[in-house]
């Protein structure tokens, strides 16, 4: 009974001795890990607040309410702003970047490869995530501006091209953003293109057929500018006064009643009549 005992307190004795002698030998770089840790919390708090003032510097949140990005983070229940949504990626990155200099130090191989993992994913979030707020701004002003470049030919045209247009960059970023996340979907965006491309054509044929009248007047209002000017006196059907401008598709025509806006098609379907100084042509 007291050799059982004995060897109980000599296993337990050696049991402590190792444990100590492990602890000894591991508590310098358990100190020089918590002060890593230490040091690193600082330093991604600091990074934290000035990458949110350099974002308020130029205005991102500004940027990003002007896309629907902000209101989809909301839909998801995501209600902090994206410069605060970027300075919080940029905290955990500096966070898990102390983390594993500090696994490294406590010859934690396995911790510190897993940790190396997410914190190269993180900077792949925070581009895309920029990638996603110009790309949309890029697409929210092509679609305006060829609204408005448009809107003085037919506003409903106008009005489908932009769109049209937006969803086409819309669809490049969200591939970009796929891209530089790391995912490989050659093969889904090959189809895509495929696809995209077919829509594209079925959508330009169709406003090419629809825009027919508006070809035709444009091009009739081309040939209308060799043969009148601007202060010419004309009479089309019922409507007689001054040519005052040319749109893309017609004339602008000052009669007693105020302006009036001509189809150049109507000069090549009506007969009228151009008064100059030296007589009347027909």
């Amino acid at each position: 009974m007291e050799s059982a005992i004995e060897r109980l307190q000599s296993i337990a004795g050696d049991a402590w001795n190792q444990a100590y002698q492990k602890t000894i030998d591991i508590l310098p770089e358990a100190a020089l890990a918590i002060v890593i840790i230490g040091v690193g919390l600082l330093i991604s708090t600091g990074i934290y607040y000035l990458a949110v003032r350099i974002m308020a510097f130029f205005a991102i949140d500004k940027l990003a309410g002007k896309t629907p990005l902000q209101q989809l983070l909301r839909n998801v229940g995501i209600h902090k702003n994206i410069s605060n949504i970027v300075a919080l990626l940029l905290f955990w990155l500096g966070v898990l970047i102390t983390l594993v200099f500090a696994a490294d130090v406590l010859k934690l191989e396995q911790v510190s490869s897993a940790l190396t993992v997410v914190t190269r994913f993180i900077p792949q979030v925070i581009a895309a995530l920029l990638i996603v707020i110009f790309g949309m701004l890029l697409a929210k002003f092509l679609q305006v501006f060829i609204e408005q470049t448009l809107m003085r030919v037919q506003e409903r045209f106008a009005v489908i091209t932009g769109r049209i247009v937006y969803v086409v960059v819309l669809i490049f970023v969200i591939h970009l953003v796929i891209e530089q996340l790391g995912f490989n979907l050659s093969f889904v965006t090959t189809n895509v293109v495929i696809v995209l491309c077919a829509l594209l054509f079925v959508v330009s044929i169709g406003a090419i057929i629809a825009a027919r009248t508006l070809l035709e007047n444009a091009l009739a209002c081309y040939q209308l500018r060799q043969e009148l000017r601007v202060g010419n006196k004309i009479a089309v059907g019922a409507i007689s006064g001054t040519v005052r401008r040319f749109t893309l598709t017609g004339v602008v025509v000052e009669t007693h009643e105020g302006d009036s806006v001509l189809p150049a098609l109507t000069f090549f379907q009506q007969t009228y009549s151009l008064k100059r100084s030296h007589g009347e042509r027909s």
